[in-house]
């Protein structure tokens, strides 16, 4: 698959940040650090594989502002990494509640780093 039609399937716009989270999972908590984010979900570099489907509470520290609160799902997970057996780990995940100052902030992130408007940014205003 290409990534134009990955692109388009997301509907968001991505932004590749390097913003420390906090997941919290029923086996307790981890720090990880996200790799790209979009008002729909992001993607996170780990210490320990996550199930699919797993339901988490995420932290995301975004810089000079307070710490983003959202509910999310894991979409996929890969226990490898381009570096061989060794963490981190790639995790996709998906929010499944974000208030809409949040959502409203990932977009102008992303907007702000692609010299462009979010594709679904004036319908979601």
């Amino acid at each position: 698959m290409n990534t134009a039609t990955v692109s388009e399937k997301r509907g968001y716009t991505r932004a590749e940040v390097n913003w420390p989270v906090v997941i919290l999972t029923m086996r307790g908590a981890m720090v990880a650090e996200t790799k790209n984010i979009s008002a729909s979900g992001a993607f996170i570099f780990c210490g320990a594989p996550l199930h699919p489907k797993e339901k988490l509470r995420v932290f995301i520290m975004a810089p000079n502002r307070s710490a983003l609160n959202v509910t999310a799902e894991v979409a996929w997970s890969n226990p490898l990494t381009a570096q061989g057996n060794t963490p981190p780990c790639g995790l996709a995940i998906r929010f499944t509640r974000i208030s809409a100052a949040d959502r409203q902030f990932l977009r102008d992130v992303a907007a702000e780093r692609h010299g462009s408007q979010d594709k679904r940014g004036a319908e979601k205003r």
